[in-house]
């Protein structure tokens, strides 16, 4: 997807790109090999409390991890995606929540249990040096574009291409758990597109279309008080029996007795 310069654009601009074209990897040319700037980034500077309460972002795009989602970042991820969302609280950092809103129960995982099971089916990469290619917006907002680079077998070779923020309305612990599910370096920025090498070809594993700004009292990190806490992933979306689910839960939910 970000082979080129012009790739990248236009996939952040257009947001939707077909499989064959996301997944292609095109050489670089040699004016592109010049442009790279070589030097490893400033490590972006957390936001004081006092900024970090006052705004938050919402962000739409697509992810490998989520498919279509919609995401609220502040003091905290709040990620929407078809089948429910996922919660994070920066005052909570080795917990994820993750939600059913159709049946209102919740499954708690550990925040390295949730990192990797959500990274399931995705490429494992080992960032260990980083070039930035350019400064560029994304829906306004100022971004700067790398290159990520993993050492293989004695040889410096591409294994990411991402986009992050310059500057967000969140403190470093919040960029850096977002950071570590896409396996990207905390000190680049809080990462809004993602594409990682896979055998021969780069898989896109984050697209952003839509960045805005809100208010942060508009957002929730927390569960709401009216979900009920399951102790497995089955029951969070099956609704089986267990946790904190009743038999009059169940019956309530399946509008008939269980037998």
């Amino acid at each position: 997807m970000f082979g080129t310069k012009t790739a990248l654009v236009g996939a952040v601009a257009v947001g939707l790109v077909s499989t064959a074209a996301a997944f292609a990897a095109p050489p670089q040319k040699a004016s592109q090999q010049k442009a790279t700037v070589q030097k490893a980034p400033q490590q972006t500077k957390s936001q004081s409390p006092s900024a970090s309460s006052k705004t938050a972002l919402a962000i739409q795009g697509r992810s490998a991890t989520f498919g279509p989602y919609s995401m609220k970042v502040g003091d905290g991820l709040n990620v929407r995606a078809k089948f429910g969302y996922t919660i994070w609280d920066k005052n909570k950092p080795n917990e994820v929540n993750m939600l059913n809103s159709e049946n209102k129960v919740y499954y708690r995982d550990t925040a390295k249990g949730w990192l990797t099971w959500s990274r399931r089916g995705l490429p494992s990469i080992d960032v260990s040096s980083v070039d930035l290619v350019e400064k560029l917006t994304v829906d306004g907002q100022p971004c700067n574009h790398y290159f990520g680079y993993q050492m293989v077998n004695g040889q410096k070779v591409k294994v990411a291409d991402f986009v992050c923020l310059q500057k967000a309305p969140c403190d470093q612990t919040v960029v850096e758990f977002w950071s570590k599910h896409y396996l990207v370096p905390a000190k680049c920025g809080f990462p809004v597109s993602v594409s990682q090498r896979a055998g021969n070809h780069m898989e896109i594993a984050l697209l952003t279309t839509s960045i805005k700004t809100i208010p942060a009292s508009t957002v929730s990190f927390s569960v709401p008080k009216d979900y009920k806490r399951t102790n497995d992933k089955a029951s969070l979306y099956f609704a089986e029996v267990g946790g904190g689910l009743s038999k009059s839960d169940l019956e309530s939910f399946f509008q008939q007795p269980l037998k």
